[in-house]
């Protein structure tokens, strides 16, 4: 079996998930194996608890060192989205593949300087949006594709999210422009963005958005007896127009009570249409007019051996996958890209077309106008 040695960058939150997807590789798929070569954290603490739990031979406090290791083959990125960009050039230029967090940089020349830098060096890359790997929206991409819904009418896609829901939660880096980016923006309408992408296959030429920040104060997390005023977006919406002129919406949240984690679509053709929930993950809600008007109703997809890589986790139909597995088939393409020489669909050029729609949707919303995507530079 063909060995990839990892190195990762950011052992907390996300990083831990990353770890949690390659064990799962270990254990669904037998092509490719990852080792756990080399993590590095801010917090030394962190990056053990990585190394403890996971098995990286080396523990470092610096990011340099993942990216000079000779040993390392494949570096994952999960740090705060302003460091993205300075890792991820370095990485390249290295000569190591890269998976790296969405959103993918904090402006367009920065995500513009990654696709230079991995196109002049070669090496496989891929963003992080897990959704688009998903049993279930792989399942509505093939009933798309195959004529079953007919012709696209309209997409409607939300992302709510209740980790910043109290107004005391305290703010961190994800809450800061000059750390973060964006809010709600690019911490979730991008996953948004991307299954649009991916099922309705159409591009996104324009949009009009509007934000809002209803807690603009929170206390500091490094020194709770402080106030930081917040310049990001708690919530998001956007109705976006397709290069077939059809219309459809998106809309993000941090601050919603009671949704700890609710990705939702619904699309709509004119011959039928399809549902998705994540807290509901292992299903996918399918209607259609092909059947006697007495019958005409969504019925439930549930978990099938047949659809995505399913059949990896689980040994019968209605088994049910969690989120961990869809790290798994994540990593999975990328490390099998770097061993079997395949492309990589939601790789960094890939991301940072995610990335100038999201800056379309900032600059609609502020100055309050329909802004097309070729604007944006």
């Amino acid at each position: 079996m063909k060995e990839v040695k990892v190195g990762l960058i950011g052992a907390n939150w996300m990083g831990s998930f990353h770890s949690v997807g390659l064990t799962n590789v270990r254990q669904a798929y037998h092509d490719v194996k990852p080792v756990f070569e080399h993590v590095a954290d801010v917090n030394e603490a962190a990056a053990q608890l990585a190394a403890d739990r996971f098995g990286y031979k080396k523990v470092s406090t610096d990011w340099h060192a993942v990216v000079s290791d000779p040993e390392v083959e494949l570096v994952i990125i999960a740090t705060p989205n302003f460091t993205h960009a300075e890792i991820a050039v370095a990485a390249a230029q290295a000569g190591k593949h890269i998976l790296c967090e969405k959103p993918m940089a904090n402006t367009l020349a920065e995500s513009r300087a990654m696709v230079e830098a991995v196109e002049a060096a070669g090496v496989k890359s891929l963003v992080d949006f897990i959704y688009t790997k998903c049993p279930a929206n792989v399942l509505a991409k093939e009933l798309m594709d195959a004529g079953k819904l007919g012709d696209f009418v309209t997409f409607r896609g939300e992302f709510d999210c209740s980790y910043c829901a109290d107004p005391n939660t305290p703010a961190t880096w994800r809450q800061l422009a000059a750390t973060a980016g964006s809010g709600a923006l690019g911490d979730l309408t991008a996953h948004v963005v991307s299954l649009s992408d991916m099922i309705v296959g159409k591009k996104i030429v324009e949009v009009f958005a509007s934000w809002d920040t209803p807690y603009g104060e929170r206390p500091d997390a490094r020194d709770p007896a402080k106030k930081l005023k917040i310049d990001t977006d708690d919530q998001i919406y956007v109705i976006v127009k397709y290069e077939d002129g059809r219309i459809g919406s998106m809309s993000s949240s941090r601050i919603s009570v009671g949704r700890p984690v609710s990705l939702a679509y619904e699309i709509q053709g004119s011959k039928g249409a399809v549902k998705f929930e994540m807290t509901r993950i292992n299903e996918l809600l399918y209607y259609s007019n092909d059947c006697d008007p007495k019958e005409r109703g969504f019925k439930v997809i549930k978990g099938n051996t047949r659809n995505g890589d399913y059949a990896r986790f689980c040994g019968t139909d209605e088994q049910g996958i969690a989120y961990g597995d869809m790290m798994a088939m994540q990593v999975h393409d990328i490390l099998t890209a770097i061993t079997e020489d395949h492309k990589v669909g939601i790789d960094i050029a890939y991301g940072h077309s995610v990335d100038t729609i999201l800056e379309a949707m900032a600059t609609s919303a502020k100055e309050g106008r329909w802004v097309k995507v070729s604007e944006i530079q």
